[in-house]
């Protein structure tokens, strides 16, 4: 469409003619006084003078007005009003001198046809009366004929109203222009910017219009398609339907068409583009076919895509085995997948849709449980609500099935719920699995997590877990609680001779027995190896009464794989207390009281004792502070003289050990010596006291030359002797210490020396090879072989005070005592007394030829200078007067 020729129409308004014609009127006015001023036929008075001036500077403000100040300022009413009310004054001044030929109608009816062209219409119009006014009043007013007067005033009233006419025509035209032009440029600037083109052609489809967007969506331009009659190639699938439609189009008057087809792009690939036709042929002002075309490459590659993930989306939902599916806010199905709906009996998602839970439950369920599915229906709408109207997913929800094909299966459900653009709640989505397998295996590790595989009872996690509760729910209903704690004695050495197979067969018997032996509202557990616990709500006295029946149970004769063996147990009782706050307070004491069972004789049931609870506590507090004792140098050495019974001299000291404890002070040796032997500590510490007390020797020999063979005992533990570093670790001693070895006596009990003889004997030969003298501690207390003895490679035989203490009362001491010299005189051996505390006990050991004594008649265990002042001042110990303690 070719809108070129509104560029350069002007249409001229009031004000544009206005200016034109005030400038030839007030100038052709001008002109004509002139010419009469030059032709004399006028004379001006000051008056006429005036008006001539008057005249003039109209003049030249019409001609700055029209030439130069082209603003509103000079078209203002107030100036126009007074630059009318100037020309006209100035020809009623004329028109008053006899001395101006010309009549004045002609200009006033000029006046009238000009100045109305710039003024509103009510001033116009009485403008237009003023000036007509003034006219009949200058042809001779009420007097004059209407001949004189009439065509004058017609005439100007006509002018004026054709003026008014013209300036109100002219306006219109200027804003009918200035609004075609407006539209002109938005249609211009619409046709450019958009991405659509629109194209209008003639009846034979030639184009007469394109807008730009036409080269960006098919790559050719107007030119190339008018000029050069290119035609873009369309795909063959689409010719025949689109030629079609255009024919139609064309044929039919005010008629409309939709087409999709495809255009080759200049630069090759295929473009999409959807049509629409308008027929407006009939219509003049356009005369031809117009076309909408839109690019729609993009948008149908992206409806393909979505498509193709639609189908694979419904894909996934159909081959996934979990029922998956979507409710809107009123509950009801909108998306399901094949195995929802098979599961439900549906053929398709449409038979689904648009129903309710209440209608799947009340479908399923069968004649009779309409109440029950209504429930169910119930339940899975409050889910459902929760999800809407928190926002917030509720997820792993494990339940059986609902219905008597579904009892035995198990579901996990989670539901999520589904937002919309804005982030509103538009729905639920629901997916559910048949876990039925996992939960199974689930619940099969569950049970083998808390029972015993190989008795198949509830193992220990099950036991604490239980006695957890019962302890809660006994406290509640003030009932007793006993624990019964049991232990098959010598079990070890069962599995030793017969082999652990044999022994798994004993304790699957014997569990029996024990579940047999008692009522079916007891627990019983395995708690490990060949331990077994019984929780009971029964008093102290019915718990001994089931202990006993236990007992007597375990203890009948037992054939396996033709072998028959005995097996007894001992059992410990506990039962709770204020004092028991968790379940392994209640074990530890019943276990406590079954080895205080063991330590009665085995076979036998015991009552948990605090006392013995409070001693086991201690004992085993006091074994964790031994272990830091060394290193926070809470231990000390002592020295107790060894006297010669036929001068008094000192012939050498023993160490003992003594342990000063921040928590538990002073610890009799007896105490925890016996601790450090069972725990082990007795090797580091057996070791330190060996090092420091070869050190203070070696330093005692180097200070004091005088004091000729004196000797340190120092004892020596059966735990050490089995080491295999023992020796070596001695030979490092003697080394660092520089100690002369003879002067070094290891003191050992029978009992530690007959504990693994050839091993001792080995040992102690390597010893004595080092130089070391040998001592053997407590003699006639073990159970010593005397064919051992005489093998072990000992040089000292200590006399344990047990003997000595009956001298000079006891006539068998006496014999033993004498039975012991004889021997140690037959080997060799030196001999030392322990524990004399009387002169009469000095006697009678001076009289069986023993050598040294030692003990409290003498003196007590000593510090390091208490012992060096003794060997610096060279004391003698009197034996024939008493001993001062």
């Amino acid at each position: 469409m070719r809108t070129e020729s509104l560029r350069t129409l002007a249409v001229y308004a009031g004000s544009d003619i206005f200016r034109i014609a005030a400038l030839l009127l007030h100038a052709t006015l001008l002109l004509h006084i002139v010419l009469l001023m030059l032709s004399n036929q006028l004379g001006l008075s000051q008056l006429g003078t005036g008006a001539v001036l008057a005249v003039s500077l109209m003049v030249v403000l019409a001609f700055i007005r029209y030439f130069w100040l082209r603003t509103s300022l000079l078209l203002r009413t107030p100036f126009v009003l007074l630059e009318m009310t100037t020309v006209t004054s100035a020809i009623i001044v004329f028109s008053l001198l006899d001395e101006f030929p010309a009549s004045p109608m002609p200009w006033l009816i000029a006046i009238a046809g000009v100045f109305p062209l710039v003024l509103n219409t009510r001033i116009a119009s009485v403008a237009i009366m003023i000036v007509a006014g003034i006219g009949y009043a200058l042809n001779g007013g009420v007097d004059a004929t209407i001949e004189a007067w009439g065509p004058d005033l017609f005439a100007t009233l006509s002018i004026g109203c054709l003026s008014l006419l013209l300036s109100r025509t002219l306006h219109l035209n200027r804003i009918a222009l200035d609004q075609v032009r407006t539209n002109e440029r938005r249609f211009n600037t619409i046709v450019r910017v958009t991405r659509h083109v629109f194209i209008i052609t003639d009846k034979a489809f030639r184009i007469q219009f394109a807008n730009p967007a036409l080269q960006e969506v098919i790559g050719y331009s107007l030119e190339d398609l008018t000029e050069k009659g290119i035609r873009p190639a369309m795909h063959p699938d689409d010719v025949d339907e689109h030629r079609s439609k255009m024919h139609f189009l064309r044929d039919t008057p005010h008629s409309e068409i939709f087409s999709r087809h495809r255009i080759q792009h200049r630069d090759g690939h295929w473009v999409s583009l959807e049509t629409r036709g308008y027929n407006m042929l009939h219509d003049s002002a356009i005369g031809g076919l117009i076309f909408s075309i839109e690019d729609v490459t993009l948008r149908r590659s992206v409806e393909v895509k979505l498509q193709q993930e639609t189908a694979m989306l419904r894909a996934v939902l159909d081959l996934n085995p979990s029922m998956i599916y979507a409710k809107d806010t009123d509950g009801r199905f909108t998306v399901s997948n094949q195995s929802f709906q098979q599961r439900f009996g549906y053929a398709s998602e449409a038979d689904l849709r648009g129903k309710t839970a209440y209608d799947l439950c009340l479908q399923m369920a069968d004649p009779g449980e309409e109440m029950k599915a209504l429930d169910i229906a119930d339940e899975i709408r409050e889910q459902d609500e929760q999800v809407i109207r928190s926002g917030k997913p509720l997820q792993d929800i494990e339940a059986r099935g609902f219905w008597r094909k579904d009892l035995d299966r198990w579901f996990h459900t989670s539901k999520y719920p589904l937002l919309d653009a804005k982030g509103k709640t538009v729905g639920v989505l629901g997916v559910s699995q048949d876990v039925t397998k996992r939960k199974q295996d689930e619940l099969q590790i569950e049970y083998q997590a808390m029972h015993d595989i190989l008795t198949e009872l509830p193992n220990r996690r099950y036991l604490v877990n239980t006695l957890d509760s019962a302890i809660v729910a006994s406290r509640q209903r003030q009932a007793s609680l006993t624990l019964l704690f049991l232990d098959l004695d010598f079990f070890k050495s069962l599995n030793d001779t017969h082999g652990h197979d044999f022994g798994d067969k004993c304790l699957i018997e014997i569990s029996k027995r024990i579940v047999d032996a008692l009522p079916a509202k007891d627990f019983v557990a395995r708690f490990g190896g060949n331990e077994f616990a019984i929780l009971t709500n029964a008093s102290l006295a019915e718990a001994a009464v089931k202990a006993n029946k236990v007992m007597q149970a375990i203890s009948e004769r037992l054939i396996i794989d033709d072998v028959s063996v005995k097996i007894q147990t001992s059992i410990g009782i506990a039962q709770l207390t204020e004092e028991h706050q968790t379940p392994a307070d209640l074990i530890r004491d019943a276990d406590a009281a079954m080895y205080q069972a063991k330590d009665h004789g085995r076979n036998r049931a015991e009552i948990y004792d605090a006392a013995m609870q409070i001693k086991l506590t201690r004992h085993a507090r006091m074994d964790v502070a031994l272990r830091f004792a060394l290193e926070r140098n809470e231990l000390s050495l002592v020295y107790q003289p060894k006297v010669s019974l036929s001068d008094g001299k000192i012939k050498g000291f023993e160490v003992l050990m003594r342990w000063d404890s921040p928590e538990y002070g002073k610890i009799s040796p007896a105490d925890f010596i016996p601790i450090a032997e069972a725990s082990g500590m007795m090797v580091p510490i057996g070791i330190w006291a060996m090092e420091k007390a070869c050190r203070q020797l070696a330093t005692w020999q180097h200070r004091y030359t005088h004091i000729g063979n004196l000797t340190v005992a120092i004892n020596v533990s059966m735990r050490q002797l089995l080491q295999t570093t023992f020796f070596s670790q001695v030979r490092e001693i003697l080394e660092s210490s520089q100690v002369i070895p003879s002067s070094i006596e290891l003191e050992l009990t029978e009992t530690s020396a007959m504990a693994n003889p050839m091993q001792t004997m080995e040992t102690l030969s390597m010893l004595k090879r080092l130089g070391l003298r040998l001592a053997l501690d407590d003699f006639g207390t073990g159970y010593s072989s005397l064919a051992y003895l005489q093998r072990l490679p000992i040089d000292i035989l200590k006399i344990d005070k047990a003997f000595v203490q009956g001298l000079g009362t006891s006539h068998s001491d006496r014999e033993i005592i004498h039975l012991m010299m004889a021997l140690a005189k037959t080997l060799n051996l030196e001999t030392v007394a322990e524990g004399v505390e009387t002169l009469l006990q000095i006697q009678e050991l001076q009289k069986t030829g023993c050598n040294l004594g030692q003990g409290y008649l003498f003196s007590p265990p000593l510090s390091t200078d208490e012992a060096e002042a003794m060997i610096r001042n060279s004391h003698v110990f009197p034996l024939a007067s008493p001993a001062v303690r």
